[in-house]
This record gives structure tokens, sequence and C-alpha cells, in this order.
């Protein structure tokens, strides 16, 4: 190659190399300029959730309350009258039956009474005898004209006389045998001993003042006690109409025992708003005893085609509750609801038709208006599919026994929750 060939060459690629480098700054700008412009144009980020649909379907009417057994008969068994006690025919803790013997009492002088009033009912019939006889002779010395009708009317007064004696006498009697039946002391009813407080040989006395000889407790069936908010009297009241209404109880020891509802109180409490509501339970296993708490669960009938949706899907506001319904372009607005019941997580709720999309889960940061992005997991198991991970505790929640709360696992922490919100939900409606 010619010298001045090359020298052209190379003038050149350094001018190409000048221009490159003057084109790049601006090159560097654009490139930097973009990441803004894009994150300026997307907007806020959409939160992740998890949503569920309103249906209708038909729920069980459960009322579910907080009572303490009872006994349906129960009494402080004591003589009717004075005496010394000379033989016990049962053991603490015995399940007597009704008629059963329990105590003797010494019978003596009342076999004593006995036995002179069978004399004296003796004599009574005695002297009706001799009086009959009396008034047939007279009768018939009457109708021969040898006495006066005078002499006829005392034979039939002392006639009368003697049968009026005769009633007496076994009146005395009756009231002897009675007086002797009190020695023996038996069991008015089918039921459980409690405490003996006397011995063979202890001096009682009938007053009421005196201490009771033993109680006697039916077992089977055993009466429960609880109260219901006023809200609930309604559809208690209803069912209580079309029939029999039946129950469950539950022990801290999860013995569950079934019955049915047998008394509500006629006045509601001025200071709670609640009623009184009594039942009695089957005992024949002997699992609970009078006085012990038991969960209650009144099965009063069923709410048609009512719109439902899990309870995590409502928020309790300051002024009220409302849900997170999703609008078609992916943001949320918010929709106030009233919760009528809560039945089995499930909340049965007014002011939201069925089929409306409402956030289920993440509703913590959102606000009206927020864009979502919708968990397609959470989306395909459906709003059926039961709550999975952490327990969300809602703002003033305070379990009642917080040792049951720290041994329960999730679902059952969960079921606490929800019975709290269903009793939260009670009193607002009551207040209301």
């Amino acid at each position: 190659m010619p010298r001045s060939s090359f020298i052209a060459f190379a003038l050149s690629c350094v001018l190409l190399a000048a221009c490159q480098k003057g084109e790049a700054p601006a090159g560097n700008n654009a490139q930097g300029a973009s990441p803004n412009a894009q994150q300026g144009s997307s907007g806020p980020r959409a939160q992740l959730v998890a949503t569920t649909v309103s249906r209708t379907e038909d729920v069980p009417l459960r009322i579910e309350a907080q009572g303490n057994t009872l006994a349906l008969d129960e009494v402080d068994i004591r003589p009717q009258k004075n005496g010394m006690i000379t033989a016990i025919h049962f053991r603490e803790g015995n399940e007597l039956k009704a008629g059963q013997l329990m105590f003797t009492l010494d019978a003596r002088d009342d076999d004593a009474n006995v036995g002179k009033a069978e004399a004296a009912v003796a004599s009574a019939e005695a002297g009706v005898t001799i009086a009959e006889r009396d008034l047939a002779r007279s009768q018939e010395l009457y109708e021969k004209q040898y006495i006066a009708p005078s002499a006829l009317d005392t034979s039939r007064n002392r006639l009368d006389t003697a049968h009026a004696n005769l009633r007496q006498a076994k009146a005395a009697l009756e009231q002897a045998k009675v007086s002797r039946s009190y020695t023996r002391i038996t069991a008015p009813f089918d039921g459980r001993a409690g405490v003996i407080n006397v011995r063979p040989g202890s001096l009682v006395t009938s007053t009421s003042t005196a201490t009771a000889l033993v109680r006697l407790t039916r077992m089977d069936p055993i009466g429960v006690s609880f109260s219901i908010s006023e809200s609930d009297m309604p559809p208690l009241l209803d069912a209580l109409r079309k029939g029999t209404v039946p129950l469950t109880a539950q022990t801290i020891a999860q013995a569950t025992l079934k019955g049915s509802v047998n008394f509500v109180d006629s006045n509601v409490d001025r200071t709670s708003g609640t009623l009184l509501v009594k039942g009695s339970l089957d005992n024949h296993d002997r699992l609970v005893w009078p006085g012990q708490f038991v969960n209650v669960l009144v099965e009063a009938g069923e709410l048609k085609d009512v719109v439902v949706l899990p309870t995590q899907a409502v928020v309790n506001g300051p002024d009220y509750r409302f849900v997170y319904a999703v609008k078609d372009d992916q943001t949320v607005e918010q929709r106030r609801v009233e919760v009528l019941r809560i039945v089995d997580q499930k909340a049965v709720i007014r002011g939201l038709p069925a089929g409306v999309k409402v956030v289920l889960e993440g509703t913590q940061n959102l606000r009206p208006g927020a864009h979502i992005r919708e968990n397609r997991s959470d989306a395909a198991q459906g709003s059926s599919a039961a709550p999975s991970g952490p327990v969300e505790i809602p703002d003033g929640f305070k379990p009642r026994d917080p040792a049951r709360w720290e041994a329960a696992n999730d679902e059952e922490k969960r079921q606490m929750i929800a019975r709290w919100r269903e009793r939260q939900a009670s009193k607002a409606a009551g207040a209301q």
C-alpha cells in the first residue's frame, strides 16, 4: 500500500471514533430517563389479596350461649316427726329409687298407739252391734205397743251414737298409722344421695331449721340454665311454637349431652338485655353434675336463602361493618353491611346481594380505590376453603379462658373468635 493511502485510512478511523464519543452522552441520558418514565406511567403498585364471592344458601339457625347445669329435682330429706334414728339403709353416693327405704326411726310409741287405736275400733264396733240389737227389740215392743215412741227414738239415737263412735275410732286408727309411717323415711324420687349428716342413735327433729338428714338429687335427666340475647328471642319462640327445640351442651372436658328446651322466662332482663332459658338433658351416663359450666347450642330452625360470606371478609369499622367489593377495574370500594348472625365461621349479612366479589384476606392495608391483584391459588381453591395461615386476632378480642386459648390449635382459636364475633354482633344488634 502507498504511504499516502495508509495515512488517509488512519485519519478516517480517528475521526469516526471522535464522532462516537460525542454521541454517547446523549444516548446514556436517554437510557437513564427511561425507568423514571416507565415508573411514572405504571401508577401505584397493586396489593396482593385473596377474594371470595357472596352467595345465598340455607343456614342453620343456631343460638350459642354459656350456662350451668342444674338439678331438675333436689330436696333436703328431713323427718316429719321427732325421734331417734335406728337404722340407715343406704350409703353416701348411692343411686336410690323412688320409694326406697332410707331411714328408720324408733317406732315403739307409734306401734303402741296403733294397737290402742285398733282396740278402740273393736270396742266401737261392739257398741254398734249392741245398739243394733237394742233397736231391734225396741222396734218389736213398739209394734206390740209395749213401749212409748220416745223409747224407740232413744234406741235409734244410741245406734247413731255408736256409728259415730266407730267412725271416730277408725279415724284415730288411721292417724296413728300415719304417724307410724313417719318413722320410715323413703326416697321421694329417683336420685343420688349426698352426704349423710346423721348416724344410728342420732336424735332428729322435724323443724325446718334443723340439719337435713341427707340431700337427694335427681341426676337423669339433668337441667341446664342459660341466657340468650333478646335479638334471639323471636326465632326461638317461633321454633317452640312449631315443636320441640333440640339443644346440645358441651362441658370443658368435651363431654356432649343432648336434650331440648322446656322453659323460656316471661321477662327480659333490663340491665343485660338477656332472656333466661332452661332445658333438660339426657344424663344417663352421668357425664355432668349439677352446677357445671357448659357451652350450649340451640338448634332453632333454618334461615332460608340468606346471603353469606366468610367472617374474615367482614371488616369492623369504627362506626359500622363493611366489606371491600372488587370492581371491574380491579379496584375496591367499601360496601356497608349488617351482620345478622355468625354460624360456622360464616356471616349472614344484609346490605350486599349474592354474586359480589369481595376481598377475603389482605384487607388490613386497603383503602377505597386501591388497586388489587388476586392470589390465583386462593381463588382456585374456592370461597368454601378453610382459612389457612396464622390466626388473625380482631381488635378488642380477649379470650374468656386464657389457658384454654393457649392450649387450642388454630382451628379451635378461629372457632373461639367466630363465637366472639357472634356475641359482638348480637350485642350490637341489641343496642340498635
